[in-house]
């Protein structure tokens, strides 16, 4: 009813205020009005807050009550609301002149008060013709009276009002844009080559906070260019490809410079530091801001000259980089990402060098994030292993188990927990296999184990330890690492030993070298000759082997697994023997000038020939029997200087 009534009173052509109000403030005075009106409320519902008027009614007698709220409805006594409403109220013409100089008028001011008198008249006309309705509104709806502080189009609906609202907002919201990237592209500066050039020259000069923020700005956006972000955003803009070329360079090359002869690094038993003043508080919030643009540049690496560019400018900065924890990670982690995937190997060495050298500077700060992130990085990209990726992953192994030397206290703590996940896996891994009330499927379990992440692992700290726990590297300092040892050498053997068929030989094959080196290099001994033992036994010598049809031989440094074509196959066979003699030869050298040779070949002696009488592969046998020679030789060898 009260929106009807609201619409009786608007009047005339809508002004230009009205317009702009509904445009920029119309929403947010509906918003207001309703807030108002639920804060009234609740100031009124709260006890001893009551009005006069609710504190009289209260006070009267129920029949007086029921009286009271009777004559509100005698004002429709006389006929229904809807013959009142048909008959309608008169309403004061419209003043034309009022309504021309309405038209013609663009002054906020004017359009306001004229609707403000046309809502008077209006309201006084009301009370003289029909004075009952008047004083009804004003018992019950005092807000329809209350026109001289309110918008007559407040009565038209909210929704219809927001849609008007949205349209003209994104008329004015599209021309603001386009009147704002005008602007944007007018107070661009166009990078030339002159000017790069004096930037080079006033850098090696005389630097200032001013140029290198300049340089720093230019330099994010042009690596910035060629992506999906807005680079009319940026100050500096360019199209000249030889300012662009010279400016990547006096970003990377000079700008290192002139920040350390800004402010010069102290330098602390062999650290770098920066020292306590405005400049460096002031230049700090620069390099940071630098830092975004050098992440971006290091995941784009291409080629040596730009990796070698990049991370001595990266370098050069790292006190400052030091310091923000969150920007240190990922450097780190774009650095070695750009060393596990690389395949040039100039590139390659780089990467290594900066995170060999950054580690030993700085072993509080990153050492134990670059352990963590190679460690992690490494296991992912070792997922693929074929003759292509085989040199790849092996370069990873070797520098990364040097960068593990480099502290080998912090190493332990990192290699003892990465180890423990790797016995965690194999224990899983045989309890669902063995145990019927196991909720994975036993069939699949063994997955876990038997893949190349699993084994690169073993053989990486396998190489950890060779590395740092020989005995003419540790001298009369025993390395904490050796402690690991023991724990790598019983999962190595449980893992080798997890299924033991002739599918997964090469597995084990794989892992017993991993043993070999580990003991060559460790003076430890591992009981590996059982392992080898075990194939004797298995079918794959047992039983006659089937006819290979054109079967190249099988690649046993470049597999895990036998496929199913090779499997019993005279060609698979052949390649067991080869890796049988092989193995033995590689284990039993490393103890033949040892005083205890003698005792620890005797059983491998009696097993060969023992083998060798039944078998029927006769040139097998040849090898086996040409073997147990050299053993004997090799013993009676120890034993005559025994004695």
């Amino acid at each position: 009813m009260g929106y009807q009534i609201r619409n009786l009173f608007k009047m005339g052509k809508v002004s230009k205020a009205t317009k702009k109000f509904q445009s920029k403030h119309l929403k947010d005075a509906l918003e207001q009005r309703k807030k108002n009106k639920i804060e009234k409320k609740r100031r009124e519902g709260r006890r001893g807050n009551k009005t006069e008027e609710e504190k009289k009614a209260k006070a009267l007698t129920k029949e007086e009550q029921k009286m009271k709220k009777s004559s509100k409805d005698e004002v429709f006594r006389d006929m229904p609301v809807d013959e009142f409403f048909e008959k309608g109220i008169e309403l004061p013409k419209e003043n034309k002149k009022l309504k021309k100089k309405q038209a013609e008028s663009k002054g906020d001011s004017s359009d306001e008060s004229s609707s403000d008198e046309e809502g008077d008249i209006n309201m006084d006309e009301l009370s003289k013709n029909d004075p009952e309705f008047f004083k009804y509104l004003e018992e019950n709806d005092k807000d329809l009276l209350d026109f001289a502080g309110s918008n007559p189009l407040d009565g038209v609906d909210d929704n219809e009002e927001e849609e008007d609202d949205n349209e003209e907002q994104q008329i004015d919201s599209d021309s603001d844009i386009e009147g704002k990237e005008e602007e944007r592209k007018a107070n661009q500066i166009e990078l030339t080559h002159k000017l790069v050039k004096q930037w080079k020259t006033q850098l090696r000069e005389s630097p200032s906070l001013k140029l290198i923020r300049n340089v720093v700005s230019a330099f994010k956006m042009a690596i910035n260019l060629n992506r999906d972000e807005d680079t009319e955003e940026y100050k500096y803009a360019v199209t000249d490809e030889k300012a662009f070329q010279e400016l990547m360079f006096i970003a990377l090359k000079d700008l290192p410079a002139a920040v350390q002869k800004l402010v010069p690094y102290k330098e602390t038993k062999g650290t770098r530091t920066l020292p306590s003043n405005k400049t460096v508080t002031k230049l700090s919030s620069i390099i940071k801001s630098h830092a975004a643009a050098l992440l971006t540049f290091i995941a784009d690496i291409t080629n040596t000259e730009s990796a070698a560019l990049a991370l001595h400018s990266v370098n050069s900065l790292m006190p400052y980089f030091i310091s923000y924890r969150r920007i240190l990670k990922e450097l780190i982690k774009n650095i070695v990402e750009v060393w596990s995937t690389t395949k040039d190997v100039e590139t390659q060495i780089a990467t290594f060098a900066f995170l060999h050298s950054a580690s030993k500077e700085f072993k509080k700060a990153i050492l134990e994030l670059v352990l963590k992130t190679t460690y992690s990085t490494f296991i992912k990209s070792c997922r693929r292993t074929n003759i292509r990726t085989m040199p790849l992953i092996n370069f990873q192994k070797n520098s990364a188990a040097e960068l593990f030397g480099i502290d080998e206290v912090v190493s332990y703590q990192v290699g003892f927990e990465y180890i423990r996940q790797l016995a965690i896996h194999l224990r899983n891994t045989i309890n669902s296999t063995t145990k019927k009330t196991s909720k994975g499927n036993p069939a699949e379990a063994y997955k876990i184990v038997y893949n190349w992440q699993f084994c690169h692992s073993l053989d990486f700290w396998s190489r950890v330890l060779s590395f740092s726990c020989n005995p003419e590297k540790e001298g009369n300092h025993e390395s904490p690492l050796r402690q690991l040892i023991y724990p790598l050498v019983q999962v190595t053997l449980g893992a080798a030993r997890l299924i033991p068929t002739p599918q997964f030989f090469p597995l084990r094959f794989y892992l017993i070298r991993s043993m070999i080196r580990m003991s060559q290099n460790t003076a430890v001994f591992i009981p590996i000759y059982p392992l080898l033992s075990e194939i004797l036994s298995s079918t794959a010598f047992t039983r006659n082997p089937k006819k290979s049809q054109n079967l190249v031989a099988f690649d046993f440094d470049h597999n895990i697994k036998c496929t199913a074509a090779y499997l019993g196959t005279r060609t698979y066979q052949e390649g067991l023997c080869e890796q049988f003699i092989d193995l033995v030869g590689e284990y039993l050298v490393l103890y033949s000038k040892s005083v205890a040779f003698p005792e620890l070949a005797t059983p491998v002696v009696i097993s060969l020939r023992r083998y060798a009488k039944t078998s029927k592969n006769i040139k097998f046998n040849k090898q086996l029997l040409n073997i147990v020679e050299k053993l004997n030789q090799n013993i009676r060898l120890i034993e005559d200087k025994r004695s």
